[in-house]
Order: structure tokens, then C-alpha cells, then sequence
């Protein structure tokens, strides 16, 4: 799955069955311990809205990434972490709501507090599609090229499906993309029939399925079977075409 997406849609083979999958306000899914992808997208955030002017196309980027922050740290509210996860959770909140009313001195302030933000008393799950006007289409603007303000999330499938140098680097394109298949499965495409909500469900949970399984592996670092990694990450890159036969321009 990645950007430009439409409300038309075109016929497709559907998918057979679909498995239940962690929502944004449901269950917890956390990343694997030591995954980067929480580094990087505050490294990213911080980045980003340092700067003295935004280009429009970077601004949805940023309240998704902001969005795939609070979503980490929600799947990582359990034990004796809940309440700084929850504060981490509610810090990146912050950052997307400033970023929708387009106050970037706020988001800037914002996102430079994620690295210590105050823990939380209530670390219950919420809703997070729900919240600050976030939607398919900011989402998937994390897989534009970065030098046009995404993630440059579809460049970086196809590099890995080609060759894993580093596993921390395919840990953290994988960490993304997995967060963001918990999305799109409670953010489908507008006026779908059931049919397509099959199709468009189907492969929402082969994506966070595959970006899972490549973070484990990832997640043991030298000892990694690169071959496995890059396999799963030209499944993940198959995913995707598949799914644009139906739902992209």
C-alpha cells in the first residue's frame, strides 16, 4: 500500500479470509525491545518541524509520524512502563494536533519534549484514528519519496527487497510499515462495498503480518538471516502492488 489513493475503485481478485488484528485503540502489539522505529520517527519529527518554513506536502507526513509515535506507545503501555508509554502517547498527540491547526511553533515545542515526556496517570487505549482529523490520506503520504516530504517508505521496500546490508535499517522501514498496516485496517478506503473492505482488510493484515515477522528476525541483529528478511520484504513489496491494482490511481 502506498500513497495516492482514490474513492473509485476497480475489480480485484478478493482475498480469502481475513485474521483478527490489533486497532489503534484495541490490544497491545508493541515492536520487538530495542526495535528503532521510536528513535527514528522522533529524530524525524524533530527534524522536521525545525525547520524555518514546511513545504505543504511535508505537513501530513509529520502528523502521521507523529500518529505512528502515539501508536508505538500505546502498543507498549503494559508492566512498569504503562505510564511513561501513555505520556510518550500523549506528548505525540500533542505534536499531530498542533500540526493540524498548522501551529508549528507548538508542534516544534512539542516534539522536542518526546524525548522526556512526563508519564501519564491514565494509560488507557484509545481510539487514535479518531483523534485530530487523521486519515487515510495523511497516512499514506509516509510513502513518498523524502525529498518530497514522506518517509520514502516505498523506495525503502524495494531497496530491502533487494538487499538487507543492515538489520537495524530493516528493522526500523519494517517498525513503520507494520504500525501503519494497524492503521489502515480502521482507516479503509471512503464508499467501498463489503467486498472490496474484504480485499482492502486482506491485505492490510498480510502487511503488518510480513513488517512483524521482518522486525523479529531484525530484532537479532548480527545473528539475522538477511536472506529471510529480504524474502519477506519482496512479499511485503508484492503486497503492495497487489493492493494497487485495486485501490490506486
Amino acid at each position: 500500500m502506498r500513497n495516492l489513493w482514490i474513492r473509485r475503485i476497480v475489480g480485484a481478485t478478493a482475498l480469502a479470509g481475513v485474521a483478527a488484528c490489533t486497532l489503534p485503540g484495541g490490544a497491545a502489539n508493541p515492536l520487538p525491545a530495542g526495535n528503532g522505529t521510536m528513535a527514528a520517527d522522533v529524530a524525524f519529527l524533530q527534524k522536521g518541524l525545525a525547520k524555518e518554513k514546511l513545504l505543504p506536502r511535508e505537513v501530513p507526513t509529520l502528523k502521521a509520524v507523529a500518529m505512528l509515535v502515539a501508536l508505538n506507545a500505546q502498543n507498549r503501555m503494559a508492566g512498569p512502563d504503562a505510564a511513561k508509554m501513555a505520556g510518550l502517547r500523549d506528548a505525540a498527540l500533542a505534536v499531530a494536533a498542533a500540526v493540524g491547526k498548522k501551529d508549528y511553533a507548538a508542534a516544534k515545542t512539542a516534539a522536542a519534549g518526546l524525548d522526556d515526556a512526563k508519564p501519564a496517570a491514565d494509560a488507557k487505549p484509545v481510539q487514535l484514528e479518531t483523534l485530530h482529523g487523521f486519515d487515510l490520506d495523511a497516512l499514506m503520504s509516509s510513502f513518498r519519496k523524502g525529498t518530497v516530504g514522506g518517509l520514502n517508505l516505498e523506495a525503502d521496500i524495494k531497496a530491502q527487497s533487494k538487499a538487507v546490508t543492515d538489520p537495524k535499517a530493516a528493522a526500523v522501514v519494517a517498525g513503520r510499515v507494520a504500525l501503519i498496516g494497524e492503521y489502515t485496517l480502521v482507516l479503509p478506503p471512503e464508499g467501498i462495498d463489503a467486498a472490496k473492505k474484504k480485499q482492502w482488510d486482506g491485505w492490510s493484515k498480510e502487511m503488518t503480518d510480513l513488517a512483524t515477522d521482518i522486525t523479529k528476525e531484525a530484532a537479532k541483529g548480527d545473528a539475522a538471516d538477511k536472506k529471510k528478511i529480504g524474502t519477506a520484504f519482496k512479499s511485503l513489496d508484492a503486497n503492495c502492488n497487489a493492493c494497487h491494482t485495486v485501490f490506486r490511481n
